[in-house]
């Protein structure tokens, strides 16, 4: 896999300053929306509170800019085809994407999405927010499940638009209507209210929002722990029956 890890990563580097210009422009926006509406001087939780558009613009754009730049990498002289034909197995394939496509962008993505309340936390202190060594570790979690299942749909699939579109569809219909439907369905028609609560909890958009703003407990953690290895087990169990019939082919 060495040989692998290698080669992803010159490929990766060409790619390098696209990926970060996009890092830069997500880790202004809340710098902006900070001085736009005047929290200078408020501490992390008041600040935090203005995060949700944040949030929206991350899980609606990045999952697709990751999947492009991964697709366009995987796809670019058929390199994904000739790795299969060479007789690499997928685990191997499979994790020198993810430890370096997916390293890569999941420290871009902290650095630019944390990096300024980080900043905030320190300077104007957190507020009632408490056990923030926990929050911090969960919402790396939370964005490692983008970025990695990002780049695990791309995997998927032979062509890169159809990578991109697919990552882009998992996380819009998936996070913003699918599993809402479900807390309307169990919620408010099945009067299930603590079922709706779990499928709430599913939801990644949900799982950030919860983790930057309302108390912790145990619940919203096994929610974040589980759902990123059973997406991920997933992921890694279509792709692996994608290869085995590529390398049939």
């Amino acid at each position: 896999m060495n040989r692998l890890i290698k080669a992803e990563s010159f490929r990766l580097r060409k790619h390098v300053f696209f990926v970060i210009v996009c890092a830069i422009l997500l880790g202004l926006i809340p710098t902006v929306s900070a001085l736009n509406v005047d929290l200078r001087n408020a501490n992390l939780e008041i600040q935090i509170k203005q995060s949700s558009m944040i949030i929206m613009f991350f899980m609606m754009i990045f999952p697709a800019v990751f999947s492009s730049v991964t697709g366009t990498l995987y796809d670019g002289g058929k390199i994904g085809f000739y790795e299969i034909m060479a007789g690499n197995k997928a685990r191997s394939i499979i994790f020198s994407k993810i430890l370096t496509d997916g390293l890569f962008f999941l420290l871009l993505t902290v650095v630019s999405t944390c990096g300024y309340y980080t900043y905030v936390g320190f300077c104007k202190g957190v507020g009632n927010l408490d056990h923030m060594a926990v929050r911090v570790l969960l919402i790396i979690l939370v964005l490692a499940h983008v970025v990695f299942c990002s780049v695990l749909v791309t995997l998927c699939f032979k062509q890169v638009k159809t990578g991109m579109i697919m990552s882009f569809m998992r996380f819009w219909l998936v996070d913003i209507l699918f599993f809402p439907f479900l807390m309307w369905l169990f919620g408010t028609v099945l009067n299930m209210p603590s079922l709706a609560m779990h499928f709430s909890y599913m939801c990644l958009t949900n799982q950030l929002m919860i983790l930057v703003s309302e108390p912790m407990h145990a619940m919203i953690t096994w929610h974040v722990l589980l759902g990123f290895a059973a997406e991920f087990a997933l992921w890694y169990f279509i792709i692996y029956l994608e290869f085995r019939k590529r390398k049939i082919a």
